[in-house]
């Protein structure tokens, strides 16, 4: 069972962004002594919801001071990229990392993102499903031509070739029913955010088989890509239970109203036609907790709610979103070192439920 740590980069509204940066790195710095698993980063631009606009640049930094720590784009946006340029980057990452890159792709993004990188979000499956087969054309070490309805290459030979073969691995952020028939028909591995309710991640799953199924996959080749998928919770862990809820309820309440502005319809927000909207409305913080969108309390009260997760979903790796915004640095790294401890250790896998 695998555990990696996701970062947001959200920054909370007395914090400065140098110290969003010094807390996170720390926090992504101390995650491979600790025997996580990946580091994940998001991609954002614009706005402080999230303050990394170029994930691969943060990632080459912690590269250089790890060794083991798998690195994910937590997700790269690819309709907002040329699909050439961003493979180039991410095969540059790979080399230099000594192939520890993960590659996560989205089409999350706001309107004014999408304006102003002068992309059409109306046609942001397309881009991403096309720009998926030029950035693997890219990564394959040999010249190709290529003929999209987006771009276009000839002659096109992409160097370094990534060192992983044949390419860092992919998956494709599933938070919508079209996104994960998309993964299907791509034959990749899904990753799913915190906001999606147990009860729709089990719709989706039987969504993803059968879709899989239609493509001409076997039982066991979607088992092998649902095994690799990741699931997402955000997670805390402190001594006593209030202590927890204390510590965590302004930087959990923080993100919801900033992830309420960020998504509505005033702004042109990147919620899918197919969204739950009701998942956007605010609630108590107590509400969430019951809906399970948080584990946080002792270590015994994570152990059990990440236990039930992961029996309900089937899922074998789990990101965690630790690194709240404005949650004290210090209080984030005793949580993840409770976690890697009094927490991990005691959770069993648990069989794939067909």
């Amino acid at each position: 069972m695998d555990f990696g740590l996701f970062f947001l980069m959200q920054r909370d509204e007395q914090w400065s962004e140098s110290a969003v940066y010094d807390s996170d790195v720390q926090q992504m710095l101390a995650a491979e002594s600790l025997g996580y698993q990946s580091v994940w980063i998001a991609e954002h631009h614009f706005n402080d919801y999230g303050l990394c606009p170029a994930p691969q640049v943060l990632a080459a930094f912690v590269a250089a001071r790890t060794s083991r720590l798998r690195l994910g784009m937590g997700v790269s946006l690819l309709p907002l990229h040329h699909p050439i340029d961003l493979a180039e980057q991410l095969a540059v990452l790979d080399v230099v990392s000594g192939g520890r890159l993960d590659v996560g792709i989205g089409r999350g993004g706001t309107l004014q993102d999408y304006q102003t990188f002068r992309s059409e979000r109306a046609d942001a499956r397309l881009r991403i499903e096309e720009g998926i087969a030029l950035m693997r054309d890219c990564w394959t070490g040999a010249p190709f031509d290529f003929a999209g309805q987006f771009h276009s290459a000839e002659r096109v030979h992409v160097r370094p070739r990534p060192a992983q073969r044949p390419h860092p691995p992919l998956y494709i952020a599933c938070n919508s029913e079209d996104s994960v028939l998309s993964a299907a028909r791509l034959g990749l591995p899904m990753l799913s955010s915190f906001f999606v309710p147990v009860d729709a991640l089990q719709r989706r799953r039987a969504v993803y088989r059968e879709a899989s199924r239609a493509a001409g996959r076997s039982e066991a080749d979607i088992d092998a890509l649902e095994r690799q998928g990741w699931g997402m919770r955000v997670v805390h862990v402190a001594p006593a239970r209030d202590e927890a809820l204390r510590a965590t309820e302004p930087p959990f309440m923080g993100y919801q109203h900033k992830m309420a502005r960020l998504r509505s319809d005033a702004t042109g927000g990147s919620v899918p036609n197919s969204f739950d909207r009701s998942l956007l409305r605010l609630r108590a913080f107590a509400d969430y907790l019951a809906d399970g969108w948080a584990l946080i309390g002792t270590p015994a009260e994570v152990r059990d709610g990440l236990q039930q997760y992961l029996e309900v979903t089937g899922y074998q790796r789990v990101l965690l979103l630790m690194a709240l915004p404005g949650l004290p640095t210090p209080l984030a790294l005793r949580s993840m070192r409770m976690f890697a401890t009094e927490v991990a250790p005691a959770l069993t896998q648990v069989a794939q439920p067909r």
